[in-house]
């Protein structure tokens, strides 16, 4: 079950920063089921700024003369972004002011659950660059979140 929109103390403040969603020790297979799991959503891809046909994390990945951005838009007003920082961890940010109410809520969580179980690696929340002091954790294996302590 979902932690509800009151639940997580501190998730979706509005402090002047973003929110991570984590997923470790993500190897090529990972980022293919990542690519595939994008077929769900709508999506739009920025290579350096400039609008381009999303090539693959493979290619992204392999690509550090510029930076490519994917952009997953979930319903409404809703937007998870990707940077491709690294090949071993894929991190998505999300800004709490998107995070209006219930519903929105709701998306953000259903669309990690999808993350985590098409991985099937553990996903996390947490604030910004702070990948160790995560809100809550999906765990796709027994398909249950954890709520972890304040991490401010």
């Amino acid at each position: 079950m979902k932690p509800n929109f009151h639940e997580v103390a501190g998730l979706w403040e509005r402090d002047g920063s973003l929110r991570d969603i984590y997923v470790q020790n993500t190897e090529a297979v990972h980022w293919d089921r990542f690519d595939q799991l994008l077929s769900r959503y709508k999506y739009s891809y920025t290579f350096d700024g400039v609008a381009a046909p999303f090539p693959g994390s493979h290619s992204v990945l392999g690509n550090r003369e510029g930076s490519g951005v994917l952009s997953i838009l979930l319903d409404g007003p809703v937007e998870i972004c990707c940077h491709f920082f690294i090949a071993e961890q894929l991190e998505l940010d999300i800004s709490p002011k998107e995070i209006t109410g219930p519903s929105e809520h709701e998306r953000v969580l259903s669309f990690v659950e999808n993350l985590a179980e098409a991985l099937e690696l553990s996903a996390h929340i947490t604030p910004e660059n702070s990948e160790q002091t995560p809100f809550v954790t999906y765990l796709p294996q027994s398909k249950t979140w954890r709520i972890h302590d304040d991490p401010y």
